[in-house]
């Protein structure tokens, strides 16, 4: 199934906890259009394809610490900081939540039972939340700055896996070692679920 398919899924899927999301009746059929738009404009590709790389690098080498197991809090960070400056207007980007696979192998064994869970529970201290979550652009290109350190500690891959890069751009098609599997989009997901962990 196409990244964009789920990622509009996970965005219906709101509707499921989000009163408002639901009151607005957001046209989903429209929404994948817009989208289908973004996938084709060679200007929003340029711009993040310039701009990403170095928003990544410079927000892990700012982060305190090992950024292993903190998808949350460290996504969460990143989206706040991105859309409060220009360039959020430029390339909005959304927060996701759902599983990854490395070389065909899932991570975290996500589904919609799962989240749904997890959501109903909300904040457990003493719990680790067994979600993976990202950020996804307009365009449905993936920034995730907390697979790589985090399979790094699960012993499950080496830093030169990633020609020591610490983080993923990922776009559907691209013949990477991994899959991007939307099942909720939630961009207050951390602060439903956990808590800011360090400051980056």
């Amino acid at each position: 199934m196409r990244y964009l398919i789920r990622f509009i899924d996970s965005m219906r899927f709101l509707e499921k906890f989000d009163k408002m999301q639901k009151r607005q009746g957001l046209n989903y059929e429209d929404a994948a259009r817009a989208i289908e738009n973004n996938i084709r404009d060679k200007e929003l590709q340029n711009f993040l394809d310039h701009n990403l790389g170095n928003a990544a690098s410079g927000f892990i080498k700012n982060s305190p610490g090992d950024l292993a197991n903190l998808c949350h809090s460290v996504s969460q960070q990143f989206y706040e900081n991105w859309m409060s400056q220009e360039i959020g207007s430029i390339a909005p980007v959304a927060i996701t939540v759902g599983d990854v696979k490395y070389k065909g192998e899932e991570i975290y064994q996500v589904s919609k039972s799962s989240v749904k869970r997890v959501m109903r529970k909300g904040f457990c201290r003493d719990e680790s939340l067994n979600v993976h979550v990202w950020l996804t652009f307009s365009n449905m290109t993936v920034l995730d700055l907390t697979i790589v350190p985090t399979l790094l500690s699960k012993g499950l891959a080496s830093l030169r896996d990633f020609d020591d890069r610490r983080y993923v751009i990922w776009k559907e098609g691209d013949g990477s070692d991994f899959e991007y599997i939307p099942v909720l989009q939630h961009n207050n997901f951390m602060y439903v679920v956990d808590r800011i962990a360090g400051y980056a």
